[in-house]
């Protein structure tokens, strides 16, 4: 039996009050609620989250989820299908690097892990669907190559550095530029010249987060 239609619209305007995690605006405004029914005490709710948003779903499922409770107590179930909904990233200052969050891992010294928390961060928000980027910006100590069992020399297509890519992630690192042997001695403004290049010059995509291992 399907719900009557002021059980809907209450549904709906309970849901026009929900806000998207990313942007932090409520969901109905921005089309990202894309179907609602209900049918024998069981709403059933698809709702479009940006690929930045996907880590999060679940935590986003179960608040929606919760609110439609509270609004219909006759509820005996609420599903929430989750589907992507697109919203392009902008790009950042004159760099032109199009990214939704930037996340820098540093530290005072070396050898404390950074490298290691960097990479997984990275991993981990690429395995639950967000578009992630993972920079080395230790060009006298890059591990990160080392870490991911990744070797290579990136090419120049068209003007862009094209990185190398565990799964999904695309990776840059002065480790894919320099012979593991050779030592490098960069003063500041070089070393700000190369970083700069990393995210200026590579060709990252449109991601939703950019990992930057920094330097010690």
């Amino acid at each position: 039996m399907n719900a009557m239609p002021e059980s809907v619209e209450l549904a709906r305007r309970t849901l026009n009050k929900f806000r998207d995690p990313e942007s932090g605006r409520p969901m109905e405004k921005s089309g990202q609620i894309l179907d609602v029914e209900i049918r024998q005490g069981i709403a059933y709710v698809e709702l479009g989250l940006t690929s930045h948003s996907f880590p999060i779903q679940d935590e986003v499922s179960a608040q929606l989820a919760e609110q439609l409770r509270v609004a219909l107590p006759e509820l005996r179930n609420v599903e929430v299908k989750v589907v992507e909904f697109e919203r392009p990233a902008v790009a950042i200052g004159q760099i032109g690097l199009t990214a939704k969050s930037v996340i820098a891992v540093g530290s005072g010294k070396g050898g404390v892990g950074k490298s290691t928390i960097a990479a997984s961060i990275a991993i981990s928000l690429g395995k639950a669907g967000a578009k992630v980027g993972l920079m080395d910006a230790d060009v006298y100590g890059p591990s990160i190559p080392h870490l991911l069992g990744l070797t290579g020399r990136p090419e120049v297509i068209s003007g862009k550095i094209q990185p190398i890519y565990f799964d999904r992630v695309p990776v840059m690192s002065m480790g894919f530029m320099v012979d593991p042997n050779e030592a490098v001695i960069w003063r500041g403004p070089m070393l700000h010249g190369a970083i700069t290049q990393f995210l200026r010059d590579t060709y990252w995509g449109n991601l939703d987060y950019l990992i930057i291992d920094m330097p010690p």
